[in-house]
């Protein structure tokens, strides 16, 4: 993958990479873009496509000043996105595979995309493309922010459910106390009532190592992807 001088844009590492310029081309012209701020970014890309082998399947990345210029090429198409410099392409490649799966879905595209115009497919498939690049720049397009969300969700889960066994414990143990103030009952409604107790506190003890098993395996899971250990 070619890239050079990458470097997060500012110092924070906390802020979302932002797709700010993504459009389709074949060999001669870009069919349709979308882009987020107001830079001529279709010089650029020109500049980049004029000397670019289109032919087969790959992944490259091209450093622009303090930006960059990722690309997949498609056998004759090329699929492009412009981010700020980073060293984490994960994001903007996963942004260009959804933009070219979503491209592929309209036969009829990929057919009329050789001998297309410029910005001949602006109509067809503009729509698609503003909802997948602002889907992306909010988190909610790649996996890794799926995957984010879902965990965040079984933390909530997790903490609620943590909530109510502690309530739990308290009425039992309350419960517990009352019953050995019941002297009148019998040493034999004691014990009976201690193992009903003791049941119920194992009952909870189980329930919570589950959640707590549970929210380790999507934690796992999250920290592979991001690492790159296993793919989705």
């Amino acid at each position: 993958m070619a890239s050079a001088g990458e470097t997060e844009k500012g110092n924070s590492q906390h802020v979302r990479l932002q797709i700010r310029h993504s459009c389709v081309c074949n060999r001669q012209y870009i069919l349709m873009s979308h882009q987020t701020e107001p830079e001529n970014y279709s010089p650029v890309v020109y500049s980049i496509l004029g000397n670019l082998d289109v032919e087969g399947n790959r992944k490259l990345t091209f450093p622009i000043d303090r930006f960059q210029m990722h690309v997949i090429v498609d056998n004759g198409l090329v699929f492009s996105c412009i981010t700020y410099k980073t060293n984490h392409h994960y994001m903007p490649f996963m942004f260009l595979e959804t933009f070219q799966r979503k491209f592929h879905e309209i036969p009829s595209l990929v057919s009329r995309s050789v001998h297309a115009r410029e910005n001949e497919f602006d109509r067809d498939f503009g729509p698609v493309l503003t909802t997948i690049v602002y889907e992306f720049n909010i988190g909610r397009g790649d996996k890794i922010s799926q995957l984010q969300v879902q965990v965040d969700d079984v933390k909530r889960i997790m903490l609620d459910n943590v909530e109510k066994v502690m309530q739990r414990g308290e009425d039992l143990d309350n419960l517990l106390t009352k019953t050995e103030s019941l002297e009148s009952s019998g040493g034999a409604f004691r014990r009976r009532t201690r193992e009903v107790v003791m049941r119920a506190k194992c009952k909870n003890l189980k329930m919570w190592l589950v959640i707590g098993g549970i929210l380790g395996v999507v934690l796992t899971v999250a920290i592979l992807l991001i690492f790159g250990v296993i793919h989705m």
